[in-house]
């Protein structure tokens, strides 16, 4: 693997910018399209995350020439993933050369993801994940999150983020506060309907695939 070539410049055709998720990590997360914005805030969301990174590297594919993968996801669980944000429509043109790193990324312990638009758009999943971050950004102080964190296994789950509001007496808001920190865990379609404590054992020992949570188009 080589260094990652030079990221996020300035471009009249495409949206480029960074995503900063100071309650994971320092470093923000690059991004050169919209689509990959959005299929940043979903893998923010995703159970045991711990290290997400843009364009982490460069793989010699000898006569293919040179790819790098969109995002690195280091995870709890012990799954490292590598995911390729594409247009479906673009999926065929590059499939020799996203088939070859995929079977170099394989002999290296790294399970490919391909996510397309029905991946992070399909059933407004993109949309719900903005929903849910918004709030992450605002600031509260640590007094009043330690007093709600400690309720939070008191609590029966999986229970709705409205009725959770109602029982702790706070605002929806700062449920979905809790729920972009990590102290509350969203299913994979990213309804709020069902929310589950992140320390429960399932969550905790990272007894889920990463992968599904994810989602992988095929090709």
């Amino acid at each position: 693997m080589k260094p990652p070539r030079k990221i996020v410049t300035r471009s009249p055709h495409r949206r480029v910018g960074y995503v900063p998720c100071p309650w994971l990590q320092q470093n923000h997360v690059g991004y050169e399209s919209l689509l990959e914005a959005s299929f940043i805030r979903i893998a923010l969301l995703c159970p045991n995350l711990q290290e997400l990174h843009h364009q982490p590297f460069r793989l010699d594919l000898d006569e293919l020439g040179t790819y790098t993968p969109d995002f690195f996801l280091k995870c709890h669980s012990f799954q490292n993933l590598v995911v390729e944000v594409k247009p479906s429509g673009h999926v065929a043109k590059h499939a020799e050369k996203l088939h070859a790193a995929q079977q170099i990324l394989k002999e290296k312990g790294c399970q490919f993801l391909l996510c397309t638009e029905v991946e992070i758009y399909g059933d407004e999943r993109g949309e719900r994940a903005g929903q849910i971050l918004r709030p992450t950004r605002s600031f509260l102080p640590a007094t009043m999150v330690n007093q709600i964190v400690r309720r939070l296994p008191e609590m029966i789950y999986p229970i709705s983020a409205d009725a959770l509001a109602a029982k702790l007496g706070i605002s929806l808001q700062q449920v979905l506060y809790l729920v972009g920190r990590r102290y509350l865990q969203a299913p994979s379609d990213l309804r709020t309907d069902e929310l589950y404590y992140t320390a429960s054992e399932e969550i905790g020992n990272g007894n889920f695939s990463a992968r599904a949570w994810i989602g992988s188009a095929a090709w």
